[in-house]
């Protein structure tokens, strides 16, 4: 089992938890952490992405501090 098999099936678990263990509902489960594992794989390329042109910029003597102030890593806390 690789790292992100074993990420959806932690997501997927807590889901089912915070909904206090209903049974039959593992489908939307595991629904649901794909989506939010989806989510978190842009964030993450998307916070990559800018920090690769910020440093292309910067090695271009430029001023990185004037560009792209808002991109924030992806949050670390479920979003449930």
């Amino acid at each position: 089992m690789d790292d992100n098999e074993q990420q959806r099936r932690e997501r997927a678990y807590k889901i089912w938890e915070d909904e206090g263990r209903p049974e039959g509902a593992h489908e939307e489960h595991w629904r649901r952490a794909e989506e939010q594992h989806e989510l978190t794989e842009q964030e993450s390329e998307d916070v990559t992405k800018v920090n690769q042109e910020l440093d292309d910029e910067f090695a271009k003597g430029g001023n990185p501090a004037d560009a792209k102030r808002d991109i924030r890593p992806p949050s670390t806390v479920s979003p449930d």
